[in-house]
């Protein structure tokens, strides 16, 4: 019998993503013009705080975060006032009035997993005090509040393509007022690591969608792909990680990975992972178990979120089982006081992330919800 292929909690590069893709319309941001790419979504947040002059201002930000958007912030010269997030992942509003001071210059405003935030209220409080507003759309690629997407109507956006697209990194900065505030170009960052990882995701993808063939092909290749990963190893530079270096946060994406960005079908990519949402929710979804119990119009959700009672059991049962489930946001940024946000220290024990791209048939989102249930029943 041969071995089940593991479900990846990201999405593989097929060749046919390789070829240019006539016909289709740019979605929201590609479709705007001055869409800076940066090599990760951590750079956009600090160039967005530079160009938008925040040295010396107070931002507020969501008490559930990521950390490293939080110290870009700081990198660049803000402080920070923490906001409450509630059980079901929503930006308490008047916690965010109550923050207001006389030093407050933004308001940053992120968009978990897809689901949008209450902008009209925030838009409000930001005209009220005078502040800027900055939609964090790391995690939302594609997603929109109704009809309007997400990121477009923030003075300043972040987005971090590689959660949502094959490539290997990228994030982008989109302000609504073009600017440069002085800041240097961004530069080309090293290209071999972006090749081993569009290599490595090929055969992974390929041996996905034929598995015979596939296994044959990437075993034939391993030789070749073993040999530029040893050649890239010193120039790599980690994506993911929840420490700011501030060495990379001048760098761009590279040519090759923005390229694969053309060949996007946003439409195809926000149905897919629609339908395994409401695949996972219908046979996993039950209350008490899920961050989000709908799935509202124009969402594209980046993921799945499962809550567990003891998230190091469920993370371990998940990976034994070849489902690459991700530890999601365990940690926040450290000068976060952790007793004043209870609801936020819960989903950060509890919440697991389970995949629902593009890549995922039917058949891996049944296997995937068995598994789900032996962990929920033990």
């Amino acid at each position: 019998m041969a071995a089940l292929m593991d479900i990846p909690s990201l999405p593989g590069l097929g060749p046919e993503q390789l070829l240019p893709r006539t016909g289709v319309a740019a979605s929201f941001p590609f479709n705007r013009f001055g869409l800076e790419l940066t090599y990760l979504g951590r750079n956009a947040v600090w160039r967005a705080a530079r160009m938008l002059g925040l040295e010396g201002g107070e931002v507020i930000v969501p008490a559930y975060h990521h950390g490293v958007e939080v110290s870009a912030l700081l990198h660049a010269g803000a402080r920070i006032q923490f906001a409450r997030v509630d059980g079901e992942g929503r930006l308490d509003v008047e916690h965010v009035r109550a923050c207001v001071g006389p030093h407050t210059r933004a308001i940053y405003v992120i968009h978990y997993a897809g689901f949008p935030q209450p902008l009209d209220a925030l838009v409000e409080i930001a005209r009220e005090c005078g502040a800027l507003l900055i939609e964090d759309c790391a995690l939302s690629l594609f997603s929109s509040d109704g009809e309007r997407p997400l990121g477009s109507l923030g003075d300043a956006a972040i987005f971090c393509f590689y959660k949502t697209l094959p490539v290997p990194h990228g994030g982008g900065l989109f302000m609504r007022k073009a600017t440069t505030a002085g800041l240097a170009p961004l530069a080309l960052p090293p290209l071999l690591p972006a090749l081993s990882h569009l290599a490595g995701s090929m055969l992974v993808a390929s041996e996905r969608r034929f598995p015979s063939a596939g296994r044959w092909v990437r075993t034939g290749a391993k030789a070749v792909t073993r040999h530029i990963r040893e050649w890239a190893r010193d120039e790599d530079i980690p994506v993911g990680t929840q420490e700011l270096d501030p060495a990379v946060l001048h760098l761009g994406m590279s040519p090759m990975a923005a390229r694969l960005l053309e060949t996007v079908d946003a439409k195809q990519v926000v149905q897919r992972r629609r339908d395994n949402w409401f695949l996972l929710h219908e046979w996993i979804g039950r209350p008490g178990r899920t961050v989000w119990s709908s799935l509202p119009p124009g969402v594209c959700p980046l993921f799945y979120a499962l809550e567990v009672d003891d998230k190091d059991h469920a993370l371990r049962r998940l990976w034994s089982r070849g489902i690459h489930a991700v530890d999601f946001w365990r940690y926040g940024h450290p000068s976060v006081p952790r007793d004043c946000f209870p609801e936020v220290e819960a989903l950060r024990r509890r919440v697991v992330e389970l995949p629902c791209h593009q890549d995922l048939g039917r058949e891996e989102l049944e296997r995937m919800a068995r598994v789900v249930w032996e962990v929920l029943e033990t």
